[in-house]
């Protein structure tokens, strides 16, 4: 954890805006590594700390298997954690009651410990009614709190609706403000009974992940998978941040790969400069993808040198204070403004591509709720639509939960019909998991690129040989990332 990470960062963006254009769209691609990934320095287990958050209400006695599977669950993710590491097991109801170990602290992983707390979650019964999901999230920040100098995982299981939580003094937004610098978390949920919305709300807050679980049987694999997920990441935070010029703002901030993040309402605003970080939660040794859009105002010249718009870095520690340490190189992002409209080129292509992703899930989160409400032929036309979607973006995730929910006729078209005796189940798993696809990559790195030749710079660029892609003016490579061919035969095609 002392040990600073190494972090490549790109921006790749089109530098060439049109001057009755106001927005400039990016990605960014951020790269970690650390030296826990070499074989002569393993992580510490030390790093690490896990809370596992199991729903006891009296609802979890419906069926009598339920419960079995989720006691059998807890346990395999206990069995995961690594020797050392720091966790405990909270039950919930319409309050937060310790498992294992009996009072308010964090047991180290041992035999001992591991075997002690198997026990102490097999002798779980069906407690009261009542579900205040906040008094949980609330006693998992209390143990993991001291520990903020790990990185801090909750694993959350509900079969229920948070349907108490008025009856708490604190409020489900002021739980989630408190957690979310302490601890991400995962929530699964299972049965028919929970409200997705609640799910993928504290996932969205506390920077995890929230999904269904239809077959118990898969509830103990599904847990040892998140807790080794948890557990492979070495970094606790990694921020993006922003320092925009005058006359700029950031209007929207996502992370697109390996899953759709707002970042934005996440803004930490440096006090007394002109910057902000963007707060990106815990890393392993991986790949991730950002898009950004700044906002220009004020009046710009055609043809101008190119205007300086922003800068970008990576930083780590004090995350929202200037203590932050720098960890990757800076990122300036200019533009330089045309009196015609510019060349489109990948980034377009990428961004539409991003904003597809989030119009499937939106489309199976519709479908989802039209069926709940007993709208049947509107949610088979919102998940035919997302069918065709995801089959062209060759979203396999998507049509997988698809499957289970509809009879697929004709993908392409987006032709279905829906399943007889559909398991509602199924229906809460079409609407949950991440909301970008695994085939959606990351670019490989581009060569350098030379500057535009001065002079004209909105005449039109080459096209490329290869891809038939469009570039700017003097430019030395293709803007498509998946191709990057370089004009060095003295043959480009010119304007197509």
């Amino acid at each position: 954890m002392s040990e600073e990470p190494r972090v490549t960062l790109e921006a790749n963006y089109d530098r060439y805006r049109s001057l009755d254009e106001r927005e400039v769209h990016l990605y960014l691609s951020v790269v970690a590594s650390t030296a826990a990934d070499r074989p002569a320095s393993p992580p510490s287990d030390a790093q690490f700390a896990e809370v596992v958050l199991l729903d006891q209400s009296g609802s979890m006695s419906h069926p009598r298997t339920k419960l079995q599977r989720a006691k059998e669950a807890s346990c395999a993710a206990i069995d995961t954690l690594r020797e050392g590491t720091r966790f405990a097991v909270v039950a919930g109801t319409h309050e937060a009651t310790m498992i294992y170990p009996r009072e308010s602290f964090l047991a180290p992983a041992n035999a001992t410990t591991r075997a002690e707390a198997k026990q102490a979650v097999n002798r779980i019964a069906p407690g009261a009614q009542g579900t205040v999901i906040g008094a949980w999230l609330d006693k998992a920040r209390e143990l993991l709190e001291p520990h903020r100098d790990l990185i801090c995982h909750a694993l959350l299981l509900t079969d229920g609706r948070n349907e108490h939580q008025g009856r708490s003094a604190r409020s489900m937004d002021t739980v989630l403000a408190d957690c979310r610098s302490v601890f991400t978390c995962d929530a699964r949920g299972i049965g028919a009974d929970w409200d997705p919305a609640e799910l993928r709300r504290i996932a969205e807050e506390l920077r995890g992940t929230a999904d269904a679980v239809p077959d118990l049987a898969d509830l103990a694999p599904e847990f040892r998978a998140l807790v080794r997920t948890a557990m492979g990441r070495t970094l606790s935070d990694l921020a993006l941040r922003v320092r925009c010029a005058p006359g700029v703002s950031v209007s929207a901030l996502e992370q697109a790969h390996p899953a759709v993040a707002d970042l934005l309402d996440h803004r930490l605003p440096l006090a007394g400069a002109a910057a902000s970080d963007y707060p990106t939660g815990p890393w392993s040794s991986e790949a991730r993808r950002f898009v950004a859009t700044f906002t220009v105002t004020g009046d710009r010249t055609a043809g101008a040198d190119a205007e300086t718009l922003a800068s970008i870095e990576v930083v780590i520690g004090a995350i929202g204070t200037d203590r932050a340490t720098p960890v990757s190189s800076v990122e300036v992002i200019t533009a330089r403004w045309l009196d015609q409209p510019a060349q489109e080129t990948v980034i377009g292509a990428d961004r539409h591509r991003h904003e597809q992703e989030k119009e499937l899930y939106a489309l199976r989160w519709r479908g989802g709720a039209l069926y709940r409400q007993g709208d049947r032929h509107g949610a088979c036309d919102a998940w035919g639509r997302a069918v065709a979607l995801a089959a062209e973006l060759r979203n396999e995730d998507a049509l997988r939960r698809l499957g289970k929910v509809v009879r697929v006729e004709d993908a392409v078209r987006g032709v279905v019909g829906l399943l007889p005796d559909l398991d509602p189940d199924y229906v809460l798993q079409a609407m949950m998991g991440t909301v970008t696809s695994s085939s959606y990559g990351l670019p490989r790195n581009p060569a350098p690129r030379a500057d535009p030749a001065p002079g004209h710079p909105s005449a039109p660029g080459p096209t490329c040989p290869r891809c038939r892609r469009v570039a700017v003016a003097g430019a030395r490579y293709c803007e498509n990332p998946a191709c990057d061919h370089e004009f060095t035969d003295g043959s480009p095609v010119v304007g197509g």
